[in-house]
């Protein structure tokens, strides 16, 4: 498949992790009937198309992530085959699903599933109903008028009694139809909230799901073999992650800042790090110093960076 088809079929952004670590995500997308989190666009969905587009996106080879978002019902058998053709390559697939859909019904390899909590969030209830789901985590929309901190502690608990790994607050671009159709269902005080509030910071969800167990960001679905280079996109996770973390606590952002520029160094870096590490070699690489090369350093030895559980501890 051409350059060009492939490029009216996905649009590509730079991974990170308030996105999930999407790399290619669907230009168009048939979704559910109800409203639900676009991960990759950090806004509401949006559908259009059917099981031909589906059928369209088996063909592009990718080597980095792919992001499947939530169908309908009728799609979803489309929706797995087209997951288990880019799993079978190697590349990594990230499959939304909303509270009450299926699992996937291909095989688990490279495809990582993550669950839409904007159902629930527009609703009164604090507690999730994810028992026995499985997957790698939930999503929960920042936006205005979606939580308090009472309610955070109560869906963080939910979650983490579902047995997933992970909660990621995603931030949510609503427009004022977006908030409209939102608040239709919505208290007037909380729609009032939901269209005149200030952004919620991400703290507080990442100080719940620390204090349940859970990951304030997803792990990072890496690419298989055939495909290389899963170890310095780990790296690059790492770093990226770090430096997110330390912006949470309020530590310098200059600290932040390093770390984001050797993840940005690492994702595009053509030299295998690991193999640099074993060798004593990491010095040659000019952008790579300081805590940066300590902590790859230590991913490289296949350990968890010591800062990583520094940071995470400091949450709860």
């Amino acid at each position: 498949m051409s350059r060009a088809v492939a490029g009216a079929l996905l649009r590509e952004r730079p991974p990170d992790p308030w996105h999930g670590w999407v790399r290619h995500a669907p230009a168009r997308w048939p979704g559910p009937r109800g409203p639900w989190i676009d991960l990759a666009a950090g806004a509401l969905g949006e559908s259009a198309g059917g099981p031909e587009l589906l059928a369209a996106l088996e063909g592009p080879r990718l080597e980095d992530l792919l992001y499947l978002p939530p169908v309908p019902p009728e799609l979803a058998v489309a929706r797995d085959r087209l997951a288990a053709r880019h799993a079978a390559r190697g590349t990594p697939v990230l499959v939304q699903l909303l509270p009450g859909d299926p699992p996937p019904s291909v095989p688990s390899a490279g495809i990582v599933v993550v669950w839409d909590l904007l159902a629930v969030a527009l609703g009164d209830r604090g507690a999730v109903a994810l028992d026995g789901v499985g997957g790698a985590g939930a999503l929960w929309p920042l936006a205005p008028g979606l939580a308090d901190e009472t309610r955070l502690e109560a869906v963080a608990s939910s979650v983490a009694d579902a047995g997933l790994a992970a909660l990621l607050g995603v931030p949510v671009e609503l427009s004022g139809r977006d908030r409209r159709d939102l608040g239709e269902s919505m208290s007037e005080e909380r729609y009032l909230r939901l269209f005149h509030g200030d952004a919620p910071s991400a703290a507080p969800l990442a100080r719940a799901a620390a204090r349940h167990g859970l990951l304030p960001l997803l792990p990072r679905p890496l690419p298989r073999p055939p495909l290389r280079g899963a170890g310095n996109l780990r790296a690059a996770e790492l770093l990226a992650s770090c430096a997110e973390l330390s912006l949470l606590l309020g530590e310098p952002e200059s600290r932040a800042q390093a770390l984001l520029r050797a993840a940005r160094f690492a994702e595009r870096e053509a030299h295998d790090l690991a193999a640099l590490a074993r060798d004593g070699n990491l010095g040659v690489l000019p952008w790579l110093d300081g805590e940066a090369r300590e902590l790859v350093a230590e991913v490289a030895a296949g350990g968890e960076p010591r800062l990583w559980r520094q940071l995470l501890e400091a949450l709860q």
